[in-house]
């Protein structure tokens, strides 16, 4: 399965504290680990190619640097044609999937491979943001174009993750605002909650064996009006009045200056630069999680990542937290679990003093509930839910019916040859990329069901025999089953 990918991240300033790198470059290790037969184009910005070549380090995944633009200029809809088109040599590389984590591409991607060249694929999406804020404010108006795309994007792919339940409950009632009930039926079926997974085994490995000596509270997210932190500031400004018994680490994953700025007017903050492994070791020696999003559907990687620590949460209840870590209880959140650790707006300040009040009771009472939510996070349990959607994407696509003149002469000139790379093969075939009359999904379909990859080269080639060498998509024999008598495996 060869899967073209298109990075979205919004963090310039910090790419490898991003999320949506994050969420990328550990799903991608997680597929690694499960599958041998998955291979990985990457279109990451030009200029971060060599920072984030580590990031993506396996031998299943190629970087494609491009000047296509990412989230960080406030979402891109469109590409520069003539370049994607020099940067993939579709006469050498095959894709069978794109998987689009910026939807407002999808509509032109799918038009440059199955409108101006020869496939017929299909794309997986992944959701995680929408712009809510209010519309009756005038700026915000703007807003409208980019959610209209991405909710146009539902409809194109074969299958769109988001983040959450909570997040396909607003990217419905957004999509009512637009759509007719026949349309809204197709983005409701073809919308999937899909939660992100965390690596259990380096959360575990940072673990400290003891907490800092001041009650401390962490704030692991960006410090920006959408997830809260201005509303946050001023209920602690408030409670340090009346109390000074704690402290605030905010890690400021962007490193906004203004941020490094904010402990000169507020001597109960402390402003964090952490590379991975101090950041997660932070997580362990802190007391108290707080997240306050209440007006957007990103799911919070860090979040998991904190409780998995074992701090203590206190989440707003107007969001995606209690799912959360609901998701991760067998039986549901309790109703005492929520009264501790789940807020609404009038009741922050009363929360939080409880927790301070109860730390060591409620750090025993924590860690159970950190077992559950390491175990149902781990990238090796989460893992399956993606491949799954990726499939569904690949069955989308057309495959042969029986057997063709053509697919007796591609066995013809395999047999001759005994491997073969896509390019010769085109060209024994007097195929070209933009001969558009035909299917050339259909034949790769035909080749992966038949003969072998190497799933670990970006150039595609087919072969009778595989490599020992290397995995490769292997058929039940190397020589050619008919294809009656065969199911389609990745």
């Amino acid at each position: 399965m060869r899967v073209l990918d298109v990075v979205n991240f919004s963090n310039w300033r910090n790419p490898a504290a991003d999320s949506g790198v994050r969420l990328q470059s550990e799903l991608i290790r997680a597929v690694a680990r499960k599958r041998g037969d998955y291979f990985f184009y990457l279109l990451v910005p030009k200029e971060l190619e060599k920072e984030l070549a580590s990031t993506f380090s396996t031998d299943q995944v190629q970087l494609i640097p491009t000047t296509l633009l990412s989230r960080q200029q406030g979402g891109s809809h469109h590409f520069d044609v003539r370049e994607l088109r020099s940067l993939l040599d579709l006469r050498r590389i095959d894709v069978d999937v794109l998987f689009i984590n910026q939807p407002e591409l999808t509509a032109g991607l799918l038009d440059f491979f199955n409108r101006v060249h020869f496939f017929d694929l299909h794309c997986f999406n992944y959701v995680h943001w929408m712009d809510w804020h209010r519309s009756d404010e005038v700026k915000n108006r703007w807003n409208a174009p980019g959610n209209l795309t991405l909710l146009s994007s539902v409809i194109l792919s074969a299958v769109t993750g988001c983040n959450s339940a909570y997040g396909k409950a607003r990217i419905i009632r957004e999509a009512a605002r637009w759509f007719n009930d026949a349309a809204l039926s197709q983005i409701e079926r073809r919308l999937v909650p899909l939660h992100p997974g965390i690596q259990t085994n380096e959360v575990l490995a940072a673990k400290v064996r003891s907490h800092h000596p001041v009650k401390t509270i962490i704030y692991p997210f960006r410090a920006q009006k959408y997830t809260g932190f201005r509303a946050f500031i001023d209920h602690l400004a408030a409670l340090w009045r009346k109390r000074q018994d704690f402290r605030v680490v905010v890690t400021n994953p962007s490193e906004y200056d203004y941020i490094k700025r904010y402990p000169q007017r507020l001597p109960f903050l402390e402003v964090g630069e952490f590379d991975r492994a101090q950041y997660l070791r932070e997580l362990w020696k802190a007391d108290i999680v707080v997240g306050c999003h209440n007006g957007a559907s990103q799911w919070s990687l860090a979040a998991a990542e904190a409780v998995a620590a074992e701090c203590v949460p206190l989440f707003n209840s107007e969001s995606f937290f209690e799912e959360l870590l609901s998701a991760a209880l067998p039986t549901g959140l309790p109703l005492a679990v929520r009264d501790r650790y789940f807020y609404y707006r009038s009741e922050f300040s009363k929360r939080l003093e409880y927790l301070l009040d109860n730390l060591d009771k409620e750090r025993r009472l924590i860690r159970s509930i950190a077992h559950q939510v390491r175990s149902y996070y781990d990238w090796n349990n989460r893992v399956e839910d993606w491949i799954r959607c990726i499939e569904i994407c690949d069955r989308a696509s057309p495959e042969l019916r029986g057997q063709t003149d053509v697919s007796r002469r591609i066995d013809a000139i395999i047999s001759r040859c005994g491997t073969i790379p896509k390019e010769e093969l085109l060209r024994e075939l007097g195929w070209h990329v933009k001969s558009r009359h035909i299917s050339w999904t259909r034949y790769r379909k035909y080749l992966r069901a038949h003969y072998c990859e190497d799933c670990r080269s970006p150039l595609a080639a087919f072969s009778v025999h595989p490599n020992p060498d290397f995995p490769a998509s292997r058929p039940e024999s190397g020589k050619p089953t008919p294809i009656r008598s065969i199911r389609h495996r990745t």
